[in-house]
Parts: structure tokens; C-alpha cells; sequence
């Protein structure tokens, strides 16, 4: 919708909308007459927050702004608290109750016919008021004298709520200071109270910073002690777990014991290296020492024994090798065995030249083999000791796992107790550190000399602004959630319609619309406005060349036969005899206004109509007949089954200029659609006050098929300043 139209409405509503912005201005001006002049007194603090105690190297502040804001924060909830205003109100209580010739208020008449004010004596609550303030406790409501004076307090307004809602508590922006305001009708009252509501929050901060910073402090205590005795039972754990392994270092005596096991299989694989050349040394002499004794020709069967008894003591010596060399009984054996091949090798060979080579050969046979004994004693001993060390080293290394694990733990435990000795560092010095000791009053509350303004003229001014601009607001969004048709524009939008003529909206409580027509009634814009549509919609009857026309509609109450009414009034002006057939079975209105005497049942089973019934239909108006219909719930189609229609209507066209017939809402009846049939021309009304549904689409369907007869819309009820919108 145009910003044009939104003026439009509000311009209708403007008698509204101004009368109720003068009349919130009445009121508010009533209200601020009558309202007692208020006083107001303002206490300041500097409270320390914002001083620079420490520059960065930088030179830049160290100040916390978030942590400013905090602090702030905090104090103003703490003053504002029930446990510092409840106390103001005590005091101011207790001083009313003791010197009522200098009361900071004075209870009228009325305040003092309340049976809270007569149920307590000014003694008790004296007695009652000391004993609390002294001992800091609030007054108990499931006492009953307690709660007797609780409602005694709000008789003066010494109650929480009272003096909280004239308390302002606030930053003055961007400095250290902070303001105390309080308003009252007492001038002396404001300034008691701001100036008493500071007292009461030093007090009670530094009582709170106490008790927290205590609390905190025999809490991490606590926590400290059971940290130690964790730690302490961890180390005597890793003690213990060293003594089980005997040495205080397992992880050294691991290390030590794998670095003997490394050198002792250097060592093991240099004495198996001595063992193999002694071996191969052996085996090369009794080659040497074999083929000179083959030289001896006749030796032949004392060389084969020697062979046999040198392979007998070589598989003894390997035995003794595996055995580890301390075998005496293979030793010996071993020994028998040398000096009988000796013998063998010596029988039976002559003295010749070669039997110095052979001893030397032997002797050296005989040396090997005892390096090679010695050399195997040697093997199995570095056997013997790897296995030692190696055990050593295995048992050292579980030991050492589980001494880590405990060494993890005790140092997660050791973290801990720092920590938390830090935090009581931090406790002691916060107890030490009063965050109220840099609270300077720097403005003492002081009576104001005169009452505050009560900005009259201003408070008018935005009281009566602000109910126009809610009406306004308020309007404008009603006509914009409004789904009603109201606008010709959008009425040609749904419908996609034709739109035969556009009628404003009129009453006709005092008039009727034939009254308008023949000019019988005091010309209005409006009503001029309507006739001149009205003569439109009657020129496009006059230029159609045709005589039977229906009017109908898609729902009820769309104005119909006001239309028809009007119109028939209408042609009339040009001389013309006009029919009214009235075939509304569900509403015959058109019947009951114009008191109609014939009735369509009449016509049943006749073949056209005679002069008789004609004269009997004729109005008061001449050129203005009206057939009516004595209705129910019926249809045409039922009421006039033995009535042929189609001849009926050609002979009242005999007669007459114009036929103007009224059929019920296509929406909820069929009667419209069984008329239409026989009808010329069809015409639609819609009234702006509706709203389309999906019926109604539905309704329209059937019109727009039959667009031979389709005349068009009659847009109804229109409002005057949207005709042309």
C-alpha cells in the first residue's frame, strides 16, 4: 500500500487520535499538579577504583577497565541490598519513633485509622528496632509483632521498597566517583538518607569483605593440610619401594649392570675368536704330523691306529669344552690317550731323520689343545657371569617404571600444594587489602533549598506525543493486517475481474437509496458521489441491448439489493418501466421493503403472467414494479418446478424495460447459478468490507466460465477517500 493511503487512514482517524493525545496531556498535566513537590539530595564517594598504582614498562596504565566496571557494579548491589536499605529504614524508624516532634514524616489522619499503626506500641518497636540493629538481623515475618511492624514501616515508607524506588545509585561516566541520590517531600529526610545509606554500606562492606576473606582463608587451609599429607605419604611410598630394590638408585645399578653385560660379551666373542684359531691350529699339525708318519712304509697299521686314537681324543676335548673344561675324568682320559698315540706314532719307525719334525709337531699339537682347554674354562665363565648381569639388569628396569609412576604423581601432588599456598598468599593479603579503606565521602548530602522541577510543560508535551504516536502506529498496523478488500486497486488484483462500477459507502438508516436517487434527500458529497455511480453502472445496462439481468454475489451482506434498489430508482429518471424480482429465497429483503403483495409461487403452473397481476405488483413510484418471493429454505428450481422460467422471463420482457433479479450467495446457495442460466447479464457485487476465500475463488470460477453474460463486478461499500485509490 502507498505511503498516501496510510495518510488517508489516519487522517480518518483523526478526531480520534487527537482527542486522545489531548486527553493523555489533560491527565498528565492533573497529575503533575496534584503531585507533591519532591526534594532532592546527592551524596558522592570517591572510591579508589580508577588510581594508578602500577605503570607498565611502557609507560601505559595497568588499570583493568573490565574489572572497574565490576567493582562498580558490585558496590551499587551492595548499597541497593535489602541488607543496607533495610537497615537506613530501621534507623529512620527508630528516630521517627523517638522524637516524633522532629519526625522525618508525619502520618495523616487516615495512615493512622490503620489497625497496623494501632496493633504496636511506639515502646515495643523501639525495643524491638534497637535489639535488631545491634545484633545486625532483619525483622522475621513469621513473628507476628515482626510482621505487624513490617507493615508499620510501610505506613511511613521506611520499607525496602519504598526507599529503593526514590534511591538512585550510579557512576558519574568516566570517573572514580559515585552518586547517591534520594528524593523525598522532606528536604531534611533526602539528605539523612543519602548520607545514612553510605554509612551503612561501609559497615556492611567491610563486615562482608571480613567474613569472605576468613572463610576463604580457613578453607584453603584446610585444603593445604590434606595436600601435605598427600605429599608426604607419596614420598615415604618412593622411600620404601628404594629400600625393597637395595639401592637407593635402581636406576644407576640398572645402567651399571648393563654396561658389565656389554663388556662381557666383548669379551666372550674375543675368547671364542682365540677358541676357533686354536682349534684350526690343531687340526693343521696332526695333517702335518699324519703325512710324516705315512712316510714310515712299514708303520702302515700303527698309522691307522694313531688316527683312530687322535679322532678319540678329539671328541673328548669337544666334550670337555661343553662341559666347561673341569672334567678330571675326561682330562685324564684325554692324557692316556696323547701318550698312547705317541707310542703308536713312535713303534715301528726307524730312527731317521724326520723323528725330530714329529716330536716338535706333537709338542705344539699338545700346547694348542691346552690353549684351547683353557680358552673353553674361559667361555663358560663369561656365560656364567652375562646370565648374572643379565638377570641384574631386568629387575632394575620394573623397579625403575614403578618409581616413575610414583615420582609422576608426586610432583602433580608438589604443583598442587604450591598452587594453593599461593591462593592463601593471595587470601591474606586480600584480608589485609580493605577494598572500602580509599571510600572517601567527597559530597556530604545536604537539604535542597528548593524542590525539583516537576518539568511541567515538557512532560505534557511528551505525554500527548507519545499516545499520537501509538494511535498512529497502532492504525496503520491494523489496516496493514486488515485482509479485507477496501481498495479498488486490490480489489482488480484477486479478482482479475471486470469491475462494472465502484459504489461508496453510505447509510441508510434515515434514507433509503431510492430517496437518494430521485433527489428527495439534502445533497452530500457522498451521496452526490453515489448517484453518479450509480447513473454509470444504469448507462451500461441502457447500451447492452439487453432487458434481464442478475445480480448476485459470492457471499451475503454485500448489498444487493441496495444496488438494485438504486439502480431501478434509477432508471426510472429515464422513463423506463422496470420489474423487481426478487428470487432470494434464503434473504428476501427486496420483498419485505417494498411490502410486495405479488409473490413468484403465485406464477406456478402458469404460462405468463396477466394485467391483474401486473397492476397488483406496481409500487408507489410509477414505472416500478416489484414480484417478491414469500422465501425458505428452498430453491428456485424447487419452489418453481412446474414453472417454465425461460418463457416466464421472455414474457415479462414483453412488459417491461428492465428485469432486475436478486439471487442468493453462490457461496452458500445454488439459487444464483440456477437463475443464471436464463439471465442476460450478470452482474457481481463484492463489498471492501470482505474478504476473500477460497469459496469465493470457487464462486468465481462459475461466473468467469459464462463470460458471455458476465457484466462484471459492483465493488460495494467503498470507502469515499479510496474510490479513486
Amino acid at each position: 500500500m502507498e505511503v498516501l493511503y496510510f495518510l488517508k487512514v489516519l487522517y480518518r482517524k483523526k478526531w480520534i487520535i487527537l482527542g486522545l493525545s489531548l486527553l493523555a496531556a489533560v491527565l498528565t498535566l492533573l497529575l503533575i499538579v496534584r503531585k507533591q513537590p519532591l526534594y532532592v539530595s546527592t551524596a558522592q564517594y570517591s572510591t579508589g577504583f580508577t588510581t594508578e598504582r602500577l605503570r607498565l614498562a611502557d609507560g601505559s596504565s595497568a588499570i583493568d577497565i573490565y574489572t572497574i566496571e565490576v567493582k562498580f557494579d558490585n558496590v551499587i548491589a551492595t548499597i541497593t541490598s535489602p541488607q543496607v536499605i533495610n537497615y537506613v529504614g530501621y534507623t529512620l524508624m527508630l528516630h521517627d519513633l523517638s522524637d516524633t516532634a522532629n519526625a522525618y514524616t508525619k502520618l495523616s489522619q487516615n495512615a493512622k485509622e490503620s489497625p497496623f499503626y494501632r496493633a504496636i506500641q511506639p515502646d515495643t518497636a523501639k525495643r524491638i528496632l534497637v535489639a535488631k540493629l545491634a545484633k545486625n538481623e532483619f525483622l522475621k515475618s513469621d513473628i507476628q509483632t515482626e510482621r505487624i511492624l513490617i507493615e508499620y514501616f510501610k505506613l511511613f515508607g521506611y520499607d525496602y521498597k519504598s526507599i529503593l524506588q526514590n534511591l538512585i545509585v550510579q557512576r558519574v561516566a568516566r570517573t572514580d566517583y559515585l552518586d547517591i541520590s534520594y528524593q523525598s517531600t522532606n528536604p531534611e529526610l533526602a539528605a539523612i538518607v543519602v548520607n545514612k545509606v553510605g554509612d551503612e554500606f561501609l559497615n556492611y562492606y567491610k563486615t562482608l569483605n571480613t567474613k569472605r576473606t576468613s572463610e576463604s582463608a580457613e578453607s584453603i587451609t584446610t585444603m593445604i593440610d590434606n595436600q601435605q599429607r598427600k605429599v608426604d605419604s607419596l614420598n615415604k611410598l618412593l622411600i620404601n619401594e628404594k629400600i625393597s630394590q637395595g639401592s637407593f638408585d635402581p636406576l644407576s645399578r640398572s645402567s651399571t649392570a648393563m654396561e658389565t653385560v656389554s663388556s662381557l660379551e666383548s669379551k666372550l666373542a674375543d675368547e671364542k675368536g682365540k677358541y676357533n684359531e686354536h682349534s684350526n691350529r690343531v687340526v693343521y699339525l696332526k695333517a702335518r704330523l699324519n703325512s710324516l708318519s705315512a712316510g714310515g712304509g712299514s708303520s702302515t697299521n700303527n698309522n691307522a691306529e694313531v688316527v683312530r686314537l687322535t679322532k678319540q681324543k678329539d671328541d673328548l676335548t669337544k666334550e670337555l669344552a661343553r662341559k666347561g673344561g673341569n672334567d678330571p675324568a675326561l682330562i685324564q682320559q684325554i692324557s692316556d690317550l696323547r701318550a698312547e698315540i705317541v707310542l703308536k706314532s713312535n713303534s715301528g719307525v726307524s730312527k731317521s731323520k724326520n723323528k725330530d719334525e714329529i716330536d716338535k709337531i706333537t709338542r705344539e699339537i699338545n700346547e694348542e689343545e691346552a690353549l684351547m682347554n683353557a680358552a673353553a674354562s674361559t667361555i663358560a665363565d663369561y656365560n656364567a657371569s652375562i646370565r648374572k648381569y643379565s638377570g641384574m639388569t631386568n629387575v632394575s628396569v620394573g623397579s625403575d617404571v614403578k618409581m616413575d609412576v610414583i615420582r609422576s604423581q608426586l610432583d602433580i601432588e608438589n604443583k598442587q600444594l604450591i598452587s594453593i599456598k599461593d591462593k592463601q598468599t593471595q587470601v591474606q593479603g586480600l584480608s589485609k587489602d580493605d577494598p572500602t579503606v580509599n571510600f572517601i565521602q567527597t559530597r556530604v548530602g545536604q537539604p535542597a533549598p528548593e524542590p525539583q522541577s516537576k518539568n511541567t510543560l515538557m512532560s505534557v508535551i511528551l505525554s500527548g506525543a507519545a499516545v499520537f504516536f501509538l494511535l498512529s502506529v497502532l492504525f496503520i498496523f491494523l489496516e496493514i493486517f486488515d485482509s479485507s478488500i477496501k481498495l479498488p486497486s486490490v480489489f482488480g488484483k484477486l479478482t482479475k475481474m471486470k469491475t462494472a462500477s465502484i459504489l461508496n459507502a453510505l447509510k441508510f438508516k434515515k434514507h433509503s437509496a431510492t430517496d437518494i436517487m430521485l433527489g428527495q434527500v439534502k445533497s452530500t458529497k457522498s451521496n452526490e458521489m453515489f448517484r453518479n455511480n450509480i447513473r454509470k453502472l444504469r448507462f451500461e445496462l441502457l447500451n447492452s441491448g439487453k432487458s434481464i439481468f442478475l445480480f448476485t454475489s459470492t457471499q451475503p451482506n454485500t448489498g444487493k439489493s441496495t444496488v438494485i434498489e438504486a439502480l431501478a430508482s434509477s432508471l426510472l429518471l429515464n422513463s423506463k418501466k422496470v420489474l423487481v424480482l426478487d428470487l432470494n429465497f434464503a434473504h428476501n429483503s427486496l420483498t419485505e421493503k417494498y411490502g410486495s403483495k405479488v409473490f413468484i409461487e403465485d406464477f406456478a403452473g402458469s404460462r405468463g403472467i396477466n394485467p391483474a397481476q401486473i397492476k397488483n405488483a406496481q409500487t408507489e413510484h410509477e414505472g416500478l414494479y416489484v414480484i417478491g418471493c414469500k422465501g425458505g429454505n428452498t430453491t428456485p428450481s424447487e419452489e418453481l418446478y412446474n414453472l417454465d422460467m425461460k418463457a416466464f422471463l421472455d414474457s415479462l420482457k414483453q412488459e417491461f424495460d428492465f428485469v432486475l433479479i436478486e439471487g442468493a450467495a453462490m457461496n452458500n446457495f445454488a439459487d444464483s447459478k440456477e437463475i443464471a442460466i436464463y439471465a442476460e447479464g450478470v452482474f457481481t457485487v463484492f463489498a471492501a468490507d470482505n474478504r476473500l476465500s477460497p469459496t469465493d475463488y470457487s464462486s468465481l470460477k462459475f461466473i468467469t466460465e459464462h463470460s458471455a453474460k458476465n457484466f462484471g463486478a459492483i465493488l460495494n461499500k467503498v470507502n469515499t477517500d479510496n474510490i479513486n485509490t
